[in-house]
């Protein structure tokens, strides 16, 4: 059983945790889309490779100077080796984005529940009371805002009281809704 000051709180909390479920949820997606492509092999055209390998190259400025009789030539080996490496084989970390989904599944499933628990109260409530709700809790709570937020959308004027008094009613039927 749910009373009047839990609602309440839920109310407060909508807002920032539907963002961070969103942002969990956008995680969860694109970490999807990384195992999707796990293992597959990618076809990159010649220019491509050749302009990723002369860019990696180090300058002949750069190389050390050993005593060996091996000659270092960046273009030849570029050319001897790109033929290699026109397969490409997408390897993501599997058991670690499966971890991290695993993880972020557990964050967002209070988050979900507390989004899913405030949407269905609100979807009984009529458009008067739900402007007084979402305006009072999830946006400004002082009454002078709410009641020009009101008289904006309605064109008329509401005492406080009684915006105080629709909100009670509001209440009450969020409380019927979530504790049947």
């Amino acid at each position: 059983m749910y009373e009047k000051c839990e609602i309440e709180s839920m109310l407060k909390e909508y807002l920032k945790s539907k963002s961070q479920l969103e942002e969990l949820e956008s995680k969860i997606a694109k970490n999807k889309v990384l195992l999707k492509y796990n293992g597959k092999k990618m076809q990159e055209s010649e220019e491509e490779v050749i302009e990723g390998m002369s860019l990696n190259s180090p300058t002949i400025s750069d190389m050390p100077r050993g005593k060996t009789n091996k000659i270092n030539r960046p273009t030849e080996d570029i050319a001897l080796t790109y033929k290699g490496k026109l397969t490409y084989i997408n390897k993501a970390d599997k058991i670690k984005l499966m971890n991290e989904n695993y993880i972020y599944n557990e964050k967002a499933e209070p988050l979900r529940d507390l989004v899913g628990k405030v949407d269905r109260m609100l979807k009984a409530l009529n458009n008067e009371q739900k402007l007084i709700i979402q305006t009072y809790y999830m946006y400004e709570p002082k009454w002078n805002y709410v009641a020009t937020t009101y008289v904006q959308v309605y064109n008329e004027p509401r005492t406080v009281n009684q915006l105080k008094n629709i909100r009670d009613k509001a209440l009450e039927i969020m409380l019927e809704v979530i504790n049947i």
